[in-house]
């Protein structure tokens, strides 16, 4: 989740409309809800201007995206034990967004702004995930290779899950303009958002995920524990947040406007990404969430 995108479809940032909305919005009180201390560890990409992390699988192994500019620069980044590995989707070289990778080392995401090409990646070669003519974005993956994403249009875009080539729709109730998947974990969990609010799907059923008194969530990761992360938006600032066992968490990098969780991995990482000033963003990873955290 990515965080970014150069529109509402973009999981994490959703740079047109959430950042005006930011700046129109009066700064609302932060939900009475429980904190969580966490270690955060910042990652940058050296030169760059942001920098994203967007998953994380259980070898510890990230995936992001950095760049000039979060409206029209991105690439991918693979970081293990400390060194970065740079790539991009070739027919889109300067706009690649990565936002999820399993334990096998493969890499799910979108390339381009115009026509979009989404893919996994497996370190050397590109395959592409299309839904027929739609346009199609591919946001989560999980062990066993399924994908789930986004499809349509501006307007009608639905969610769905692929797993070899047989694409499920994912739509809840109710009347939606954008419906994404955004992660799914290795029993076949799926987390996504319809417009403002998330949601779960699980054992055939959707059940909604609303932060308390806030105007909009996003989840983006979901864990084999069953703990959902993503972040929420009060007004002027937005927090990340842990949902386990239908308690809400929060947290937030000291001092920044806006921080949102990408990913978690099996050992309670969590991944995403802060920025003070909506210019300027930093990547992060945190310190294992424990179970004595989240009761």
């Amino acid at each position: 989740m990515t965080f970014l995108r150069s529109s509402a479809l973009l999981p994490l940032v959703l740079l047109c409309g959430l950042l005006s909305h930011a700046c129109m919005a009066q700064a609302q009180p932060k939900p009475a809800v429980r904190e969580l201390h966490m270690t955060f560890t910042t990652i940058d990409v050296p030169g760059a201007v942001f920098t994203i992390a967007n998953g994380i699988n259980s070898a510890g192994q990230i995936v992001g995206n950095y760049g000039q500019s979060t409206s029209n620069d991105s690439h991918g980044f693979l970081l293990t034990n400390g060194t970065f590995a740079y790539f991009d989707y070739p027919a889109v070289p300067d706009f690649t967004v990565p936002l999820g990778i399993n334990d096998g080392g493969l890499i799910v995401g979108y390339a381009g702004q115009g026509p979009v090409y989404s893919f996994t990646y497996d370190g050397t070669a590109f395959t592409p995930v299309k839904l027929g003519r739609q346009t199609t974005f591919a946001n989560g993956i999980n062990n066993a290779g399924q994908v789930v994403g986004g499809a349509g249009t501006i307007y009608t875009t639905q969610g769905f899950e692929k797993q070899g080539q047989k694409f499920k729709r994912l739509y809840p109730p109710g009347s939606f303009v954008y419906v994404f998947g955004m992660g799914i974990n290795n029993f076949g969990k799926v987390v996504g958002h319809a417009d403002e609010n998330g949601w779960l799907y699980a054992n055939g059923a959707f059940k909604t995920i609303a932060f308390p008194g806030a105007f909009e969530t996003r989840p983006l990761g979901i864990n084999d524990h069953g703990v959902v992360v993503g972040w929420y938006n009060v007004g002027s600032f937005s927090y990340g947040f842990v949902l386990k066992n239908g308690k809400y968490y929060s947290f937030g990098f000291p001092g920044a406007l806006f921080t949102a969780a990408g990913g978690i991995n099996n050992a309670g990482q969590i991944v995403g990404g802060y920025t003070d000033d909506f210019t300027t963003w930093h990547a992060f990873v945190t310190s294992p969430i424990t179970e004595l955290e989240l009761p």
